[in-house]
Formats: C-alpha cells, structure tokens, sequence
C-alpha cells in the first residue's frame, strides 16, 4: 500500500495599499492511493470495521495583514488523511485545522499570541486501553480491546467486547511570545505553549505544557 503521483501547488498574492500590508495564500495536495498485492484481510480495508485507504487529499487557505506595527493572520484547512469513509456507516476521518494568530512589533520588542484547533472525525471508531503496566526496563505497556470478530461486534455497546467508540478528537495549541532585540543580530527569546487534546476514549486526552526562554543569534 503506498501513495503515489503526489501533486502539491501553492499560490501567493503579496501587496501593499497605503500602510496596510496584504498576504493571501492557498494550496492544494492529492496523492494517488496504489493498494498492494497483498491480499491479507485489512491490508487495505477491513471489512469487519469498514475502515479503508483511498486518495490523500489536502487543500488550506489563509490570509494575513499588517498596519501600524500589528500583523493578524489565519488560515483554515482540511485534509482527509488518506483515509475513505467507512464502508457501513459512510462516516469520514477528516481533519478540519483552523489557526490565528496576532503580532506586535514597536521598537526593540515583538509579542505574539496564537491558537490552532483541529477537529478529526473520528468515523472507524477507536478501541479504548483496558490494561496498563509496566514493560520490564522498556517502559509502560498498554493493552488495547481485542479487535473485533465481526462486524455486529464492532458496531456493538460493548467497548470491552470489541465495540468501537466513536466521536470526534480535538487538539487546542495556545502560544506566546516575547521578544527583545539586544542589538544587531542578537535578541532575547521567551514564550509558553498550551496543549489541550480529547477524544472519545481513554489515552486521547491529556494536556501539556511548555515554557522556553532562549537567544537568537543571525550572522
């Protein structure tokens, strides 16, 4: 299973009316989804699930525009994950990105602050983690639900029996940051990330963060 005779343009409109500044962009991706000849069950679709491969498709659009020391952008895409909509159910796996972001430059300082979101549909179901423990010196081990034995199964109410669990998986990014130019080619960087993601089973949601403080050097 592989995916060829990948296509994958992008267009740029740059432009300046009075003080404001304008960028508009988009692009587009498509990959040709070539099934193997290997003909094991689910190497490329799985009849019990309904879960399929098929063409990768990926399209995204944005703008972003400056005045007076301000820039403010945003963009939208969507992306299908080469993955086909359930044989049984007709449900998608997409992905649907939005972005956001807003900068402010005066003087020797830069602050920024954005937010990305993305929804992914979630339409072959996800199996939740019914054991957890420990893998010896390698690390923790975990223990999915036995897939399903058949299709009635999969689409049963029993998630410890092989059920699958369906809804959607969100991820949220908050960022900030600061920066300071110390002199010509040198500033002092720092800024925090926010990860926020959930989804419809145990061991898909979860939150993190991270704080960064740092030099930027250009010679």
């Amino acid at each position: 299973n592989s995916w060829q005779d990948v296509f994958d343009v992008g267009a740029n409109y740059l432009n300046k009316f009075g003080d404001v500044t304008v960028a508009l962009f988009a692009g587009w991706m498509y990959a040709t989804f070539v099934p193997s000849f290997n003909q094991v069950p689910g190497a490329n679709a799985n009849l019990i699930t309904g879960a399929n491969l098929t063409n990768w498709k990926q399209w995204v659009i944005g703008a972003q525009f400056g005045f007076a020391g301000f820039t403010v952008g945003a963009s939208y895409s969507w992306d299908n994950n080469g993955l086909g909509g359930n044989y049984y159910t007709g449900a998608d796996s997409d992905s649907r990105k939005v972005a956001v972001g807003v900068m402010y430059e005066t003087g020797p300082w830069q602050a920024s602050v954005g937010w990305g979101h993305v929804n992914t549909d979630n339409g072959n179901g996800a199996s939740p983690i019914t054991t957890v423990g420990m893998g010896g010196t390698s690390g923790t081990t975990f223990g999915f639900t036995a897939g399903p034995a058949s299709t009635s199964a999969n689409f049963g109410t029993n998630p410890l029996t092989g059920a699958a669990v369906f809804g959607g998986y969100t991820a949220d990014k908050f960022e900030v940051g600061v920066n300071y130019a110390l002199g010509p080619g040198i500033k002092l960087v720092g800024g925090g990330i926010y990860w926020n993601v959930s989804g419809p089973v145990n061991g898909t949601q979860g939150q993190s963060w991270a704080a960064m403080l740092g030099m930027d050097l250009r010679f």
